[in-house]
């Protein structure tokens, strides 16, 4: 019967599990992420920038200490990181976030949500190229699949992990791996590969003076040991020593595993009363940190020395107790254990019928764990044999075709072959020149066109733009100016002006934009307008929720559309921003088939969509139909007061 699990986790981002909330490392974050902010609209930095990113990692730092202390609270600070990362387009960012949300999720013992976490994580991560972020997915992933007893594919993770950690040289977080992998070997009751795996770990955190890990790497050893049954002083020699290291440490965690593996060695030994004593203490520590598979593993100890000391009522009570949590976790492991466990009790209880059908339940769940390895082996080796069977088949119809062909290429006339030859090999160079020019002259006409349209940019954004801004300033001297001498009269013109160079500006930087040729690809178009939707809504406490679809990456839009669809969307952002009065606003664009799709709608006031401005066009209204039209799309605008408004554009790409 397996026992109690010793994991070190290796965190993504190089961070390890925090058993105990650091509160002054806490308040220097929070005073950073203020800093930052601050600084931010102190200098009026445009989304995204390098403030946006360093505030997202100060609240996936944040989501990290609050993991074992307060997890409702690192969800809050992961969903922060995650939503800002995701208005800003940083896949590493989002890939921090989603960790620290498996993370928490797995300290709740909620496995179903950390693996998908972990999952979404593993993808953002292999996205980044960043191997020990990758590495430490990796291993995460491995140990959630191990707490849920799925070994072969804990072991196909931690062996990923290892392989890469063995690339980059990163020798604590091999020694880290080593436990892992030693771990499921004891699972499966390989003792001698279990073994071999921890005391490689012991080595080298020994040598990297890692007290954390040798905590772990002692309660592993000690495990291996206790399961085999025959070297029960050396496995409460191992567990002492992690007692002491992780009383040094202050780690609670550790300790309650340690506690309960001693005693789980005292029932073993026949010392109930020490067992009592230990599995006890590991029990008051699990409900402080909130451990439900601690629990689950507590309950099965103290369940089994009350029907060791003849007291099987109370004992099935604790077995019980123990059942629930497992079940509410799905650790199905201990679910099968318990089941033997009642079984028992029942039994002793003079219940067997009840017996009877524990003993069934437990049947079930042995054989559906053990069924798990026993078919991935099967379908290995099958697929294995049909891959052999097929290619010995084949080689011997190839084998077949060959020889005819030879034969039937003796029969030719040599002349005709050397004609035929001759004439496809002249028709396959005159399409290969004839493909070569064209392919030249259509490069050359790309790259002209690219060089005019760059060169229109950069003439705009110097010339316009320096001499706009020029004015802008100017106005702002004149009126200081106008202000001293008392000459309040021409203060509203000269703002008049200012304002018209400043918004003559923020047109003209729309036009760079969308003339210039790096924007073509669509995925920029997103990032553009998610960043300025994140910019604007922020000077009024608007948060944006930006959605598309990975299939946009593909659309190419020509210099007018891309030009009039992103001021559609400027424009319903505006207005949204203006008169809305919303909290949210949301934001979706999508493509079916051949129409792409704008959706911006707000939770505002709303309007009246009866009023005679409306009816007759505001200028706001008229210029978005302007715009569809010249895309060849559709716009239309529902609201009612109170309820917001929507504006949805569709585009068809196909025209």
């Amino acid at each position: 019967m397996k026992k109690i699990l010793s994991l070190v986790s290796i965190m993504f981002a190089f961070q390890n599990f925090s058993f105990s909330q650091n509160q002054i490392f806490i308040d220097s974050l929070k005073t950073q992420l203020k800093y930052f902010n601050a600084k931010k609209a102190e200098l009026d930095v445009k989304s995204p920038s390098l403030y946006d990113t360093t505030a997202a990692d100060i609240l996936s730092e944040l989501s990290a200490e609050y993991w074992h202390s307060n997890p409702d609270t690192a969800l809050y600070y992961a969903n922060q990181s995650l939503t800002l990362s995701e208005q800003i387009g940083d896949a590493t960012g989002i890939g921090k976030a989603y960790n620290s949300m498996a993370v928490t999720y797995f300290v709740k013992s909620d496995y179903l949500s950390a693996l998908e976490f972990y999952k979404k994580a593993l993808k953002k991560t292999e996205e980044s190229g960043n191997k020990m972020n990758t590495a430490a997915t990796f291993n995460n992933l491995g140990v959630v699949y191990q707490y849920m007893g799925n070994y072969p594919e804990a072991l196909q993770s931690y062996f990923a992990c290892l392989k890469t950690f063995e690339e980059i040289g990163d020798k604590n977080s091999i020694a880290t791996i080593y436990t892992n992998i030693g771990l499921v070997y004891t699972k499966q009751e390989n003792f001698p590969e279990a073994l071999k795996n921890q005391m490689a770990a012991v080595k080298i955190f020994e040598e990297t003076g890692n007290k954390k890990g040798m905590v772990s790497a002692y309660n592993n050893i000690g495990m291996a040991y206790t399961d085999q049954g025959i070297y029960l002083d050396k496995a409460l020699e191992n567990y002492f020593a992690s007692v002491k290291l992780c009383e040094e440490l202050g780690d609670k965690n550790n300790l309650a595993n340690a506690y309960g593996n001693i005693g789980l060695v005292y029932r073993k030994q026949g010392k109930y009363s020490e067992a009592m004593k230990y599995y006890s203490s590991s029990l008051k520590l699990r409900e402080e940190i909130g451990s439900k598979d601690g629990l689950v593993i507590c309950c099965i100890g103290i369940g089994l020395v009350k029907l060791k000391t003849l007291e099987p009522k109370e004992g099935k009570d604790w077995l019980l107790k123990g059942m629930r949590i497992a079940k509410e976790i799905e650790a199905v492991p201990h679910i099968k254990d318990i089941y033997s466990l009642l079984a028992k009790a029942d039994s002793t209880l003079g219940n067997f019928k009840g017996a009877y059908e524990n003993y069934k339940s437990y049947i079930f769940y042995r054989d559906s764990i053990e069924s798990r390895e026993h078919t991935k082996k099967t379908v290995a080796l099958q697929m294995n044999y049909d891959f052999s069977k097929k290619q010995d088949s084949l080689n011997l119809v190839q084998a077949k075709k060959d020889l005819a062909a030879q034969k039937e290429l003796n029969k030719q006339i040599l002349v005709r072959n050397g004609f035929i030859g001759g004439t496809i090999l002249f028709l396959l160079l005159a399409g290969a020149v004839i493909r070569f020019y064209m392919d030249r002259m259509q490069r050359n006409r790309k790259k002209q066109m690219e060089a005019v349209r760059a060169r229109i940019s950069r003439d705009l954004h110097d010339d316009m733009g320096s001499t706009l801004q020029s004015i802008s300033v100017m106005s702002e001297i004149v009126r200081m100016k106008s202000t001293s001498d008392s000459s309040q009269e021409s203060i509203p013109i000269l703002e008049k002006i200012g304002s018209a160079s400043r918004e003559m500006v923020d047109k003209m930087n729309d036009i760079v934009w969308a003339v210039s040729p790096q924007n073509d690809d669509f995925e920029n178009i997103i990032l553009h307008m998610r960043a300025y939707g994140g910019e604007i809504l922020a000077g009024k406490d608007i948060t944006l929720h930006f959605k598309s679809d990975s299939g946009l990456n593909n659309i190419t839009l020509s210099m007018e559309k891309r030009k009039s669809f992103f001021l559609v969307y400027k424009e319903a952002l505006n207005n949204a921003f203006k008169y809305s009065g919303a909290q949210n606003v949301n934001v979706e664009i999508s493509r079916t088939n051949h129409t792409l799709s704008l959706v911006v709608e707000d939770d505002g006031v709303g309007f009246n969509m009866n009023e005679d401005r409306l009816k007759t066009g505001g200028n706001g209204l008229k210029n978005m139909k302007t715009r569809a039209a010249e895309m060849n799309g559709s716009i239309s605008i529902t609201s009612a007061p109170g309820e917001g408004t929507k504006v949805s554009l569709t585009v068809n790409l196909s025209k």
